[in-house]
């Protein structure tokens, strides 16, 4: 009985005597090299590359938020009200309570060029020179003081501007500008602002002058739209959120909006995060293709070892060492790979730095974060394990007889049971990482289920394929029986080639349709049912005349006035807000201010959705209209209460009823509008839109400016030309990131193509032997690649489509349109791709000559 003998060691390898057997003779199978697992190396190491990259990324802009939160906020604390200023007495308090106190003063107003009238919207910015910046500092160009280049001379204020001001209005240092009633001399241009992030949406350059000169505009009304800040410097160790805290519990009543350095930058982190998780999924997407792949090279490792396996069971070895022997092969080669994907990761923070420098909204800060490497790591180890474990559980329950007939004819086995618990344990895992690990549990499980579930489908799909062209019987074409037999024979890469395309162009379609349904939102829609022109800060006696001045323009259309107060939400149903906890979508209306409106009548266009409007006489207790998205997010429906501080006065309305908005429209939207009687009284200004045909949106901009200095128009169109933009950027660095899942997904169907060479060779052989030409065979095998990649792509764009449809219409609450052009890139695309690649495994196929081959057979 011929019983395995405990091997002798080789020369050199001392070291592993020590070692089990099974680690042993898997070390010594690697001596061989690394064919056949190339592909396997390069799956993992793209997909932890992207995932360990973009944590490291995330967590380098998060450092560099907190590292920098004093010089982004311009303080430790910071205070912000709108339209009026603090009682002096607080700020007192506030001032006995620190070191320092910058009060500073923004509001949109229109500058002119004193030499030819040009003019522009631009953001107007008081600061005291003494004191601003507390943290930081401001750099001019030329490089003089700001105190010195905003003080008064000769009864004139400096005025120190950004540099697209002097592009926009054709002016230069030692010009003049004049807001309102005043008029400045240019005598720098701003190089760095210290808190400039703080204003990153902006809808016109930056215009600094100190807080006398801002005074002396004249435009600094009641009612006005104009932001006041008071920026604080604390001692040295005082902890910021607790100090604001503390203030705002001396004075709840205050509307006011308190952030300190935790909370620096909410909006640039939120964006940070969100797009981490977004991208984070990518690379897990990614990773799950390449985990096919992963599957695809261990079976076709295992088949050219069959031989060896067969050997090893007949001189005795157990199923169990050779699964041993296999496993630790596979894992130590994962760990190859995931070195590599881990050491590229770690480089993205340098890389985005000196590559997307003008794009990031901060600089990332260098260094090694080791938890998202970690976390990439354990990805990568659980794909590898996931995919691994079947096709190893397979190979040791197969007979050394029955190794020897795999040769020939390759035969399904299913693993035992423990194997599939294993199996299961290991998926599950990789599932909850991945819904976990992301830090948004919502989004990642729909996005995990909706990986998973196409990876099923496209596997389905390929079973169907095979199904169907079996079922289609002999046809009388030669090229196309080939084509049709070669899809359908044993061991054809069908499965391998539908499911690494498929997935790899799903999550393109996916990406594509939804950027390309939200610019269109913009683009397209929105000039079609938005106003020409916002304007803001209309006095309330001024709202006749100034309605007549538009209407007097030849190609200027209706005009909606309506009046404009600001203040926050500070309690719901009767609990304060920093104990409510609200839908992601609608937390915004609870994190600072926010315009309301009042109206008797009902507003044109009002989608009321829920209870009924007031009378237009209505005179009683305070009534509010929500939108419906906005009460859900909150939780409040028709018949509760909400509690807002308008110009430090609370005010506690009833809803009557919810509407749903379209703020995609640009036109007046208000999250509430209250009844008739309780904001009449209180100052206020006016907000109005107007229509204009294209030709005549210049001459009502003079118009109105020219009649009122005070009056800021905003262009409809710049806002659209801006938000689109954005889109823009942001679709071509997540169809970017995409690609990584595509780039994936062609390395799988490369291996699958690869995997299939030895027995494409044969066949090839044998046809010639039988008087096929080489003409024959390539339109024989191109057609099989061509068909597969045609059927692919066509249920890739249909996955990727209702991928696209939930997101714009569940997630982003828009509208949806699908777009063919899209639709039909994607087809052809996968079609010729899939024809490439098979064609290049065809043409080295073709070119072996038929003598050696038939030899060795």
């Amino acid at each position: 009985m011929c019983v395995l003998q405990k091997p002798s060691p080789l020369r050199g390898e001392g070291w592993v005597r020590g070692m089990p057997l099974a680690f042993r003779l898997a070390l010594r199978e690697l001596r061989g090299g690394l064919s056949g697992f190339r592909i396997f190396l390069a799956c993992l190491t793209i997909g932890v590359a992207a995932i360990a990259g973009v944590g490291s990324l995330s967590l380098a802009l998060q450092e560099s938020l907190r590292e920098n939160a004093q010089v982004l906020l311009g303080g430790d604390v910071e205070f912000r009200v709108t339209g009026r200023k603090l009682d002096p007495a607080i700020i007192d308090d506030i001032r006995a309570r620190s070191e320092k106190v910058a009060p500073l003063v923004e509001m949109r107003a229109m500058a002119y060029s004193t030499a030819d009238n040009k003019r522009t919207l631009v953001g107007l910015k008081g600061v005291p020179p003494a004191t601003y910046p507390l943290y930081g500092r401001i750099e001019l160009a030329p490089d003089i003081a700001l105190a010195d280049a905003v003080a008064e001379r000769n009864g004139r204020f400096g005025a120190v501007v950004g540099s697209s001001l002097l592009l926009r209005l054709g002016v230069a240092i030692g010009d003049s500008l004049r807001i309102g009633d005043a008029t400045y001399e240019i005598r720098a241009s701003i190089v760095t602002e210290p808190d400039q992030l703080a204003n990153a949406f902006t809808l016109g350059p930056r215009i600094m002058v100190n807080r006398p000169g801002f005074t002396a505009t004249g435009l600094v009304r009641e009612g006005s739209l104009i932001r006041h800040k008071y920026k604080v410097r604390l001692a040295d160790g005082s902890d910021a959120h607790t100090w604001g805290g503390a203030i705002g519990a001396t004075y709840p009543q205050q509307s006011w909006r308190i952030r300190d350095t935790s909370r620096a930058q909410p909006g640039v982190r939120r964006f940070v995060e969100r797009l981490a998780v977004f991208l984070t999924l990518v690379g897990v997407t990614a990773l799950l293709i390449g985990g096919i792949g992963v599957g695809n090279a261990i079976q076709n490792f295992l088949a050219g070892k069959t031989e060896v396996i067969a050997v090893l069971k007949c001189i005795g070895a157990r199923g169990r060492l050779i699964f041993e022997i296999y496993l630790i092969q596979v894992m130590l080669l994962a760990s190859v790979g995931i070195a590599i994907g881990v050491v590229l990761g770690a480089g993205a923070p340098q890389l985005a730095n000196a590559v997307l420098a003008d794009k990031l909204p901060v600089v990332a800060t260098a260094g090694l974060y080791w938890q998202p490497a970690l976390m990439a790591a354990i990805f990568g180890w659980l794909t590898a394990l996931v995919f691994a474990l079947w096709p190893l559980a397979s190979a040791q329950e197969v007979p050394a007889a029955g190794l020897f007939r795999d040769i020939v004819q390759p035969a399904r086995r299913w693993p035992r049971p423990i194997y599939l618990v294993a199996i299961g344990i290991a998926a599950t895992a990789l599932a909850l990482l991945a819904i976990f690990g992301s830090g948004q549990p919502y989004i990642s499980r729909w996005f995990v289920l909706g990986a998973v579930g196409s990876l099923f489908a496209f596997r389905a799909l390929a079973w169907l394929i095979v199904w169907s062209v079996r079922r289609i019987g002999r046809t009388r074409n030669p090229t196309l029986r080939l084509a049709l037999t070669n899809i359908c024979r044993p061991g054809a890469p069908t499965g391998g080639i539908v499911v690494s395309l498929g997935a790899g162009l799903t999550v393109l379609v996916a990406v594509a349709l939804i950027q390309s349904n939200l610019t269109r939102q913009v683009t397209e829609r929105i000039p079609l049912d938005a106003p020409a022109f916002f304007f803001i800060n209309i006095q309330p006696g001024q709202g006749d005349a100034f309605a007549d001045t538009v209407k007097s323009v030849a190609g200027a259309g209706k005009v909606v006035r309506v009046p404009m107060l600001r203040g926050r939400i500070t309690r719901v149903n009767g609990t304060a807000v920093a104990q409510v906890k609200p839908d992601p979508d609608a937390a915004w209306v609870i994190r600072g201010e926010i315009g309301f409106t009042y109206s008797g009548p009902t507003p044109e266009g009002t989608d009321l959705r829920r209870g009924d409007w007031w009378p237009i006489d209505y005179s009683g207790p305070p009534l509010v209209s929500l939108d419906i998205d906005i009460a859900r997010g909150l939780g409040v429906d028709i018949g509760d209460t909400m509690t807002y501080s308008i110009l430090g006065r609370e005010i506690t309305a009833r809803i009557k009823n919810l509407r749903k908005s379209d703020w995609m429209n640009l036109g007046i939207n208000f999250v509430t509008v209250f009844a008739p009687g309780a904001l009449e009284n209180a100052p206020q200004s006016l907000l109005a839109t107007a229509q204009a045909t294209p030709e005549a949106e210049e001459t009502v901009f003079r118009a109105v400016t020219d009649r009122f200095p005070n009056i800021s128009p905003i262009r409809v169109r710049a806002i659209s030309e801006r938000i689109a933009s954005f889109f823009r950027q942001i679709g071509a660095g997540v169809q970017a990131a995409s690609a990584v899942a595509l780039l994936t997904g062609i390395l799988v169907l490369a291996g699958a193509v690869a995997a299939g060479h030895r027995r494409r060779v044969y066949d090839a052989v044998v046809l010639k032997v039988l008087g096929a030409t080489r003409g024959d065979l390539v339109k024989a095998f191109l057609l099989e690649y061509v068909l597969l990649g045609l059927s692919t792509a066509i249920i890739a764009v249909g996955v990727g489509s209702l991928a696209g449809w939930v997101v714009v219409t569940e997630v982003m609450r828009s509208e949806w349109e699908f777009l063919p052009g899209t639709a039909a890139l994607t087809v052809i695309g996968g079609s010729v791709l899939t024809a490439l690649l098979g064609f290049a495994g065809v043409w080295l196929a073709l070119g072996q000559k038929p003598a050696p081959i038939l030899r060795a057979e």
